[in-house]
């Protein structure tokens, strides 16, 4: 393949009805048209349209090559501990042998769109720490779970499907939940704690083709409270995602002894049976105790929704901003400008966009950004009716004034209309400097607001 023809595997929207018009001369259709054929497409997985830069991706296989190569150098982690620094892969510091690999600029989107849809599909965590961002992969931890007998096994679920996807979305949105801290992952396990430092744990096996078993288990200290919030969520993550799941509650008698025979216990759920003897001590066994009756109950189920609520959330979070830096990416290639994300975390500027002079080299003559997701980071101000964005960090403000060129910020609503407006100016001229309260009154930004800022900074 040519670079020529690389260059065609992904489009712009425009450029894409441009092309089609070029080789279907004489038939009659608008934008409308071509954008409800790409989303019928899209349905058969015959193109993909990026979430961003108004992009379709007409070979959508190549999007999970990449993944593949991905989720292969994470596997391959020296510590055996499935993950890949976020950086390396946006720097191409993994081997991607093998992948049907597009030219750099598009590479680059593609990229950043891949590392989204994994996020967006709780395929893996992204955490940020002290040497960067790291992208987890729970499926690809080759540790081995040194726990032998202790703790015991206090409830097993046995299901079909797709083992790898149904384990590792299960504790990614564990992990995302809030509710658990994550303690640590093995291979094929993962330990989460309480706020006192209680484990809760998952622990997978491969039973068929196709087939698995789920144990959860606990430490012996852990109040039932928790251990039931924890098994609904294990439970209805099972039901949304797995196939003919079987829950095997397992009971431990008065005596001590554990209840060995599953069997029994099934037989006798089944019969609508309230108990089961020990078969050391002979003694009644509850099989409707106090868990099994909060199970299901409103605040259970409101308190596991509550969770998934979170675990959303804080996906939507992280995808949005790839989501954002790949809009800036796209509007930037698109009017031939540079734009480079900012690595760090947490500092007030996410990336720059430097500008390149008529001849189409770079001036030095650059913005800063900030980027922000979702309608959260604006409200609407009733007593002057306008939109207002609210700093949190009052550093930021600081931050911002101290900067040698303007700040610009940038925000992405729900409805995927981004705008930004110049940070520098704004604070320089307005009366209340220490105010955290700024009246957003951004522009679209798309390829023609960004040359026109880059006239007016060439020009200065």
């Amino acid at each position: 393949m040519t670079e020529n023809d690389a260059e065609v595997r992904l489009l712009r929207f425009p450029e894409l009805i441009q092309r089609l018009r070029q080789n279907l001369v004489g038939e009659r259709f608008d934008e409308a048209d071509v954008r409800t054929a790409v989303t019928l497409l899209s349905n058969h997985g015959l193109v993909m349209g990026l979430d961003f830069g108004d992009l379709v991706l007409l070979e959508p296989p190549a999007m999970n090559g990449y993944a593949a190569a991905v989720i292969r150098a994470a596997r391959a982690h020296i510590d055996e501990i499935g993950c890949v620094a976020e950086h390396d892969v946006f720097d191409r510091k993994i081997d991607f042998e093998g992948v049907d690999r597009l030219v750099s600029s598009d590479e680059d989107l593609l990229l950043r769109a891949m590392v989204q849809t994994l996020l967006n599909r709780s395929l893996c965590i992204a955490e940020d720490t002290p040497d960067g961002r790291q992208l987890i992969f729970p499926s690809q931890y080759r540790r081995e779970h040194p726990i032998q007998r202790h703790p015991e096994i206090f409830i097993s679920y046995t299901f079909c499907g797709e083992l790898a996807t149904v384990y590792t979305t299960l504790v990614v949105r564990l992990w995302y939940s809030r509710e658990f801290e994550n303690k640590e992952l093995w291979r094929n396990a993962a330990e989460f704690t309480t706020t006192k430092g209680r484990v809760a744990g998952l622990r997978m096996a491969k039973t068929g083709e196709g087939q698995g078993t789920l144990d959860v288990f606990f430490d012996p200290k852990i109040s039932d409270e928790l251990k039931v919030i924890f098994i609904e969520y294990v439970h209805q993550h099972l039901r949304r995602y797995a196939e003919e799941v079987r829950r095997d509650r397992r009971y431990v008698c008065r005596c001590g002894k554990p209840v060995d025979n599953r069997n029994a216990v099934r037989a006798r759920l089944d019969a609508g049976e309230k108990f089961v003897r020990c078969q050391w001590c002979d003694k009644k066994v509850a099989l409707i105790d106090h868990i099994e009756k909060r199970l299901g109950s409103d605040p259970v189920a409101n308190e596991v929704l509550r969770m998934d609520e979170v675990a959303t959330r804080e996906l939507d979070t992280q995808a949005l901003e790839q989501i954002l830096i790949g809009h800036m990416m796209a509007i930037c290639g698109e009017s031939n400008q540079i734009f480079r994300p900012v690595t760090m975390f947490d500092q007030g500027i996410d990336g720059e966009v430097e500008f390149k002079d008529d001849d189409g080299k770079a001036s030095g003559r650059k913005v800063y950004v900030q980027l922000k997701s979702g309608d959260s980071h604006l409200r609407w101000r009733q007593s002057d009716e306008k939109f207002v964005f609210d700093v949190k960090n009052l550093r930021h403000l600081e931050y911002w004034a101290e900067q040698p060129v303007d700040v610009y910020l940038v925000v992405r609503d729900r409805e995927g209309e981004i705008r930004w407006m110049n940070l520098t100016s704004y604070l320089q001229t307005r009366r209340k400097k220490t105010s955290r309260q700024i009246v957003f009154v951004g522009e679209k930004l798309n390829a023609s607001t960004v040359w026109e800022i880059r006239d007016r900074y060439l020009q200065v």
